[in-house]
């Protein structure tokens, strides 16, 4: 039987998105080409109050969605360490336990859901939010919040996980460029190097004035 277009099948109930798992997606996006990654270690939090390993995807249609977390775990953790060198990932409990000069990273993944599309397809959509603080800080010094909409249109029910990886691919390329455009990069940039050190004394005995 010859397959209804995309909007036409949802709309009509006659079917619905699958259910689709993180885990095979494999989002992609432009890395910034940076001189130096900052050496500020990055404690990434997953709370599981913020970010649900299972969610369903909004909107008319619904479909389960599994494996949210690896948004946070492996596709934001990857996207920060193009401008941090050490990026771990942590739960709540153990990040109240860290202190010194480290950066603090809170992620919330309010929705995942989709919208039309040109030519009867449709895209995903991810409501989230990010923001960070040094440890010895309570004031955030960068937040970022979106509706991020996916780039990569889908025109059959059962690729959801096409829709989910274009729209996780669409939000961290626009976290990264926000980073930039608001001077992140430069805030926690890697301390310049040392002063090189003064030349020892020559080991030779000084010239005689005998002369």
């Amino acid at each position: 039987m010859r397959r209804l277009p995309l909007l036409l099948c949802l709309s009509l109930g006659a079917c619905s998105f699958s259910p689709a798992n993180v885990a095979n997606t494999t989002p992609t996006y432009s890395k910034p080409a940076v001189a130096a990654r900052s050496d500020i270690p990055l404690t990434l939090i997953l709370d599981p109050q913020a970010v649900h390993d299972n969610m369903v995807l909004s909107g008319a249609n619904p479909a389960d969605i599994q494996q949210v977390n690896l948004i946070v775990t492996r596709d934001l953790k990857s996207a920060l360490e193009a401008y941090f060198s050490q990026v771990a990932v942590s739960t709540p409990a153990s990040a109240e336990k860290v202190t010194g000069h480290r950066v603090v990273t809170n992620v919330k993944i309010d929705a995942l859901g989709w919208k039309t599309a040109v030519d009867h397809a449709a895209v995903g959509t991810m409501d989230w939010s990010v923001s960070m603080r040094f440890a010895d800080q309570q004031k955030s010094f960068y937040r970022f919040a979106e509706h991020t909409v996916g780039r990569q249109p889908i025109t059959e029910w059962s690729n959801t996980e096409a829709l989910l990886q274009g729209v996780v691919g669409e939000g961290m390329q626009r976290l990264l460029k926000d980073m930039d455009a608001k001077g992140i990069p430069a805030l926690v940039a890697p301390a310049e190097a040392a002063t090189p050190p003064e030349p020892s004394p020559s080991s030779e005995p000084p010239a005689s004035d005998d002369g």
